[in-house]
């Protein structure tokens, strides 16, 4: 057995119990002090508002952070950078800071600071990402790559009306990568009308059209393909090309609202026949026959019944360039000199 230590001696039964010493005070008091300031209670290494003095070390602090706070969780908070004990040494955490406009970018936000976005990689971008429809409708093109639906004809004929607005006698470039009004098992996807509203204002600008496939160009997507200018029709190597008549998916319903869509499908199909009549010059039957079925057509194979004019390969140059910077600078220049002659004018 071990040794115990000596009991310290007590006073006589019916002594006098002594005063207490201020030695003895700071003995009894230290205890409790302590455990008001165990290591698991929420608070910062700085001491704010508490006595540094009989604290116990940093090391020992354990900073507790709400793991959520205003729906935000755990992941946002660390992509806020809300965690972690540096975090709450810089300051107190608090759920009305935990804002947006506070934290965003590391700054407080406010018409008068200007800071830019943190993405995953740390620095923010060194300029915006371009807008390529914009970019293409500035080299004058306009791109048709998904089946015509309304969404998109509406999309083709504002660039149309637009071009025709900024340049009347320059030339404008259509490039087609489309399956039409109907997919090529035959589904139908849009209206036929679609294609004869491009086709409509196409014909009522005045700048010439360049037509060019650059994949495919199916039913009536072959028809705006062969509206082009003659002589400036134009097919990338590999493109396909498909004559296919307006068709109309399966319909219900009284007898007589089914004849009327079909007798809208025979004045569909007329249309369809005559545009194509007067873009290839072969004569209304032949076409017709054509394209009452599926017919498919090589570069080479359009060529020759009429529906383009050129196989275009890859070192033709069919659109001008465009010196960027030479036109900055000339607009740059053109501004100073407004500049300058505003106090000018005003001085007189």
């Amino acid at each position: 057995m071990g040794t115990q230590a000596p009991l310290a001696p007590t006073a006589p039964r019916g002594a006098p119990t002594p005063w207490p010493t201020r030695r003895s005070l700071a003995a009894a008091t230290r205890l409790p002090r302590l455990k008001a300031r165990a290591p698991t209670a929420p608070q910062s290494s700085m001491g704010i508002g508490i006595n540094p003095e009989g604290c116990p070390p940093d090391s020992d602090v354990r900073l507790v952070v709400p793991k959520s706070a205003f729906g935000l969780s755990s992941r946002q908070m660390a992509a806020l950078g809300l965690v972690g004990e540096e975090v709450a040494r810089r300051h107190a955490v608090r759920e009305d800071e935990l804002t947006s406009a506070a934290h965003y970018g590391g700054e407080i936000v406010s018409e008068h600071t200007r800071i830019a976005t943190r993405m995953a990689g740390g620095r923010p971008p060194s300029q915006a990402p371009p807008d390529l429809p914009s970019l293409l409708l500035d080299g004058r093109i306009c791109y048709i790559g998904m089946p015509l639906v309304a969404q998109v004809t509406e999309l083709v004929i504002s660039e149309l009306l637009w071009l025709n607005y900024n340049n009347p006698e320059q030339a404008i470039y259509v490039y087609i990568n489309s399956v039409g009004s109907q997919t090529p098992d035959g589904q139908t996807v849009g209206f036929e009308t679609e294609a004869y509203a491009i086709l409509d204002t196409m014909a009522y600008i005045r700048p010439q059209k360049y037509t060019v496939v650059v994949g495919q160009a199916f039913g009536n997507a072959a028809m705006i393909l062969a509206s082009g200018k003659k002589g400036c029709r134009y097919a990338l190597p590999h493109s396909r090309i498909m004559l296919a008549p307006p068709r109309a998916n399966r319909t219900y319903g009284v007898a007589s609202n089914v004849m009327i869509r079909a007798n809208e499908l025979e004045n569909c199909t007329e249309t369809y026949v005559d545009f194509l009549t007067g873009f290839t010059g072969r004569d209304k039957d032949e076409i017709k026959r054509d394209s009452g079925r599926n017919r498919y057509f090589t570069p080479e194979s359009a060529i020759e019944y009429g529906l383009i004019d050129k196989v275009v390969q890859p070192e033709d140059t069919m659109i001008s360039e465009k010196d960027y910077d030479r036109m900055l600078a000339q607009s740059q220049a053109m501004q100073r000199q407004t500049g300058s002659e505003a106090p000018a004018a005003a001085a007189g």
